[in-house]
């Protein structure tokens, strides 16, 4: 394997580690082309619909799935905290607080029923796994995208990756909700060839209502790539009956035609696949939205579109 390094950067590469969730390959909803996926812990934010609920916590964390339990209490047997518990009628409760991530139980566990989110890796073992699919990347004109959680919350983490990337030939994105420190956005920049860049909420109150944080960070980071030029695509997740408004829409294209980095918008429909997830960690989830059918997705592209002549898409 060639990489492209002088001693000092591959030094520093292989001491930095961050804590990673996922790889996922061969992903096409992340960027352009065949990419990579590499899903880093933690948020700043705390959106209510969150889709990832095992990112938000920057540490390791288990993960329990009732249904491929089976009661063999192994689990209960070997773990020294006192995580796993079996009441009377067999019932598998979980103590998350208490539990230190040694995995004991994860691998005593026959039925796959336990895991941990969260592993620590270096820069070089994530490049080591990124780079095995560039001849897809060269074909389709993919490569890595940094996501999470939010990638930058382990910004010399992802600096030091996205410079290995870039080092190489490997088309390096970034998915951000644009809450990072604006120095980290300027700093990583040259080494980004897209930002997917989240667009929330319209507002100061029902931003920080939806997701603990008002804009007013978001916007000075997304007028800071503006100003250097970084390509952005604009992501737009819609929560019905939490963002949609025809005042989000007018926001949106507004926002779209005023930025010259802005390369398009991406509607991003909800869908609740955080519920089981937020589940398996003991985390409750409670946004009751239902999610759209085609008609209603394309009724908001539609509507984006009438506020300005901008690009639009279906992520």
């Amino acid at each position: 394997m060639l990489i492209k390094n002088s001693t000092s950067q591959s030094t520093t590469s292989q001491s930095t580690t961050g804590v990673v969730f996922d790889i996922q390959k061969f992903s096409v909803n992340d960027g352009p082309g065949v990419r990579t996926a590499v899903f880093m812990k933690g948020c700043q934010m705390k959106c209510v619909w969150c889709h990832n609920p095992e990112s938000l916590s920057a540490q390791k964390q288990l993960a329990f799935n009732a249904d491929k339990c089976v009661g063999c209490r192994r689990c209960e047997q070997v773990c020294p905290n006192g995580v796993h518990s079996f009441n009377n009628d067999g019932h598998h409760k979980v103590d998350f607080d208490a539990c230190q991530t040694c995995g004991q139980c994860v691998d005593a566990c026959m039925q796959d029923a336990l895991k941990i989110y969260g592993k620590e890796m270096t820069v070089e073992q994530v490049y080591s796994e990124v780079i095995k699919d560039k001849v897809y990347f060269d074909k389709s004109g993919g490569g890595i995208t940094l996501s999470g959680g939010e990638a930058l919350k382990q910004f010399e983490f992802c600096l030091a990756l996205a410079k290995m990337c870039k080092a190489n030939g490997v088309h390096v994105c970034i998915e951000t909700n644009g809450a990072s420190k604006t120095e980290h956005y300027r700093a990583i920049a040259p080494y980004v060839d897209l930002f997917l860049f989240d667009y929330k909420a319209t507002g100061d109150d029902l931003h920080k209502t939806l997701t603990g944080m008002t804009r007013r960070l978001v916007d000075t980071n997304l007028h800071a790539l503006n100003e250097l030029g970084a390509p952005v695509i604009l992501r737009c997740p819609m929560i019905p009956g939490y963002n949609l408004s025809d005042e989000h829409f007018e926001a949106i294209a507004s926002l779209a035609k005023s930025m010259t980095n802005i390369l398009k918008v991406e509607v991003l429909p909800y869908h609740n696949f955080g519920k089981g997830k937020a589940t398996e960690i003991g985390k409750t989830y409670d946004v009751d939205a239902i999610m759209p059918e085609d008609k209603e997705v394309n009724a908001w592209i539609e509507s984006i579109k009438r506020h300005g002549e901008i690009n639009v898409t279906l992520s």
